[in-house]
């Protein structure tokens, strides 16, 4: 079983940054689906009949790692259950704030919805359960690979192929950029076609593989270099003229296998400097000053600096000599570009200001960053913060961030306690690996967003993975053993509680991991730029999503969408049944308030779903009910709009607008309507510029003038 897991493992490790990264659903639903297998093995594996005592065990390794797993896996689930009001309130007011705009703006399906009064500290679930998804298969995938890394030969298979990986990417990356045709397999990529980018769509995310690859040819060339010493003595040693020619036929003395990675070395070397990554070349430089630095504090070790040295020399002397002109002019640009990343990070440390205790749930950044996003950046969709450690302080509030700065502080301790004990060369070069290429990725996160692409996320746990094992990999009376640390629990009460965790855990993954992947069969709503998938699929296919996934509030939205279409296809049949066009408008409404409540972070949503309830002007509760309602969602969307979006802001003129007509003039509310257009039109005309602002101009003008034909009303809401 061990050896099917561990073939599972080396299948993620080629295939995950073969397909763009793993960044779309059917790539890392494959990837994840293979850990769950072999994860499934491994447990399998684990139990068994103890012969002395007649009962069967189970027996799972105990990691540096395995603390911070289960704390943050502790941590995502507090984000998501519920809690009484009082207890929202004195932990994350304004998360409270935010849950109280998901409740129905009509009240009339909220007698569907049960415990209202118990809330949750994240406002989405849907994106929480998602990073659960992700941590937990990345957390197996760790502790699955050091299970099955249990020789010599292991390891250096997995660095083989890590690093195999690495020079594909790069040469496949060379030959995109020098041919001219910037293809990925078949999706031509057209975001920087002058650096190389491999199979990755995003240079930065590239650059993020071989900072990582990178420094393992660095660690296990030097690793080799204690082997090359050992052969050496051997041969002055062997005066055996036969052992002499077999040796020489064999081609150890032709080949010798630290020069070859070495060479691997410097291709990723290469790589890294033509992906133009200016985060990417800062990072690797400083990765490589951190293990150089691990290797002069180990008496012994000294010397192994200068192979680093030696690669860095080669890597920048061949890149100057085939022309690194636009990588390194593109630090000419530093200061502009870093200029709108430091603003993302200032509005994600406001948003951080809001929910700083707990945070604003794992995975919701790209929902409630628009309410905090700055003009310059109107019209700019951000999904990523471009500072992970920003994003995860918004995501996870301080709480969140300690959980996470203790375990990685404890397993730099437990590393580098280890590390100080061994002495054998193999595990002193290689086991200094994954803090350096920690080190690498957290300076790298300071200006992207690398940790959240998946195919890096498992290829740092490979290399953690190899790190750990080669730290563990010791020589007793001429074999190879493992010390790693066990805990062994016979099947009877606590630990049939933990096998039982254990296999519910690995099962809602794998369950949830399958859903998801079929909703997203029937309608799409995670990026994907390298398929041509229908943004606007049919009913059925809609409904079929939300059968298998009802907690995406996309889909209600889209939903709602699609019977809005249908109702505006029919509106001439629609008005001779006003019975059938009020079923149409309340199947509109009743999936919009779905939405809302999964999510109120969507300021469109309450945009669409405050003009809607106005379509219910026939009924005889409209200015009673549907028209509170309708206001009601109205200030809910102008709380979450911000400066993303001017055309959000017209819409919400256009209602206000129409609102205060409904109000006598004589009456302060028609003040107060008129005002507030005034201020959304100003806001969505400040927005823009030039044409835009010419053309948005002149929709206000001719909406206006259709409710108030007075240059007077005109003027006060454009100047």
């Amino acid at each position: 079983m061990q050896r099917a897991a561990f073939t599972l493992y080396l299948i993620v490790l080629i295939l995950s940054p073969l397909l763009f990264g793993a960044v779309h659903t059917y790539a890392y639903t494959t990837m994840f689906l293979v850990i769950i297998l072999a994860g499934l093995l491994l447990v399998a594996h684990n139990i068994r009949k103890d012969i002395k005592h007649g009962v069967y065990q189970f027996t799972f390794q105990s990691t540096s790692l395995t603390y911070i797993f289960v704390f943050i896996i502790a941590f995502l689930i507090f984000q998501v259950i519920l809690f009484p009001e009082f207890f929202i309130k004195m932990v994350s007011p304004e998360a409270l704030i935010v849950e109280k705009k998901s409740l129905s703006a009509s009240g009339v399906f909220e007698s569907e919805t049960t415990f209202r009064h118990w809330l949750s500290l994240s406002s989405y679930y849907y994106p929480v359960r998602g990073s659960l998804i992700r941590w937990i298969a990345y957390g197996l995938f760790f502790m699955g690979l050091t299970q099955v890394l249990n020789s010599r030969k292991r390891i250096e298979i997995a660095v083989f192929i890590i690093l195999i990986i690495g020079c594909f990417e790069v040469l496949y990356g060379l030959i995109q950029t020098y041919t001219g045709s910037n293809h990925i397999w078949w999706f031509k990529n057209t975001s920087d076609p002058q650096a190389i980018s491999g199979t990755y769509i995003n240079r930065n995310h590239f650059a993020g593989l071989m900072e990582m690859c990178l420094i393992l040819a660095a660690g296990y060339a030097a690793a080799l270099e204690g082997r090359t010493k050992q052969r050496r003595l051997l041969s002055r040693h062997t005066t055996n003229l036969r052992a002499r020619v077999s040796r020489y036929l064999s081609g150890e003395q032709r080949f010798n296998q630290r020069t070859l990675f070495i060479f691997l070395g410097v291709v990723m070397g290469i790589g890294l400097i033509f992906s133009a990554s200016r985060g990417g070349m800062l990072s690797g430089a400083g990765a490589m000053l951190c293990m150089g630095l691990f290797f002069i504090f180990r008496k012994g070790h000294r010397r192994k600096g200068f192979i680093i040295l030696f690669l860095f020399v080669v890597i920048s002397v061949y890149a100057l000599h085939i022309g690194a002109d636009y990588p390194i002019g593109r630090f000419s640009y530093f200061d502009a570009s870093f200029e709108s990343r430091n603003r993302y990070t200032r509005k994600t440390l406001d948003m951080f200001e809001d929910y700083k205790i707990t945070g604003v749930g794992i995975g919701n950044f790209q929902y409630a960053y628009p309410r905090y996003q700055a003009a310059e950046d109107t019209k700019t969709f951000l999904r990523y913060a471009h500072n992970d450690w920003a994003q995860f302080l918004a995501e996870a509030g301080i709480v969140g961030f300690c959980l996470l700065a203790t375990g990685m502080i404890y397993y730099f301790y437990r590393t580098i306690q280890l590390w100080r004990k061994r002495s054998d060369p193999f595990a002193v070069c290689v086991g200094v690996v994954p803090l350096a290429a920690i080190a690498a990725l957290a300076i790298h996160s300071y200006s992207d967003f690398n940790l959240h692409i998946p195919a890096n996320c498992l290829m740092l746990a490979a290399v953690m993975a190899v790190g750990y094992s080669a730290l563990h990999l010791g020589r007793r009376r001429g074999k190879e053993t493992m010390h790693y640390r066990y805990h062994v629990m016979p099947l009877k009460y606590k630990g049939m509680v933990i096998v039982l965790l254990v296999l519910c855990l690995i099962a809602w993954t794998g369950l949830w991991t399958i859903r998801h992947f079929i909703a997203e069969a029937s309608c799409n709503t995670v990026t994907n730029s390298t398929l041509n998938r229908d943004q606007h699929p049919a009913l059925e296919e809609i409904t079929n999503a939300i059968e298998w996934d009802k907690w995406n509030a996309q889909y209600w939205y889209k939903l709602a969408r699609e019977l809005m279409r249908m109702r505006n296809a029919q509106i001439g049949s629609l008005e001779e049944d006003e019975e059938e066009q009020r079923r149409y408008q309340m199947n509109i409404i009743r999936a919009l308030e779905k939405a809302v409540q999964l999510t109120p972070l969507k300021a469109e949503y309450h945009l669409h779903l405050g003009w809607d309830y106005t379509f219910l002007w026939n009924n005889p509760d409209y200015h009673e009910k549907w028209l509170p309602a309708a206001d009601l969602s109205m200030e809910r969307a102008a709380y979450f709009t911000g400066n993303q979006n001017p055309y959000l802001h017209r819409m919400m003129g256009h209602y206000w607008v129409m609102r205060s007509k409904t109000i006598p003039p004589s009456k302060p509310d028609w003040g107060l309507a008129w005002s507030k257009a005034c201020w959304h039109y100003k806001k969505s005309l400040s927005l823009e510029s030039g044409h835009n602002r010419k053309k948005m101009e002149e929709e206000v003008r001719k909406h206006v003038w259709a409710y108030y034909p007075d240059e007077m009303f005109v003027k006060q809401a454009v100047e």
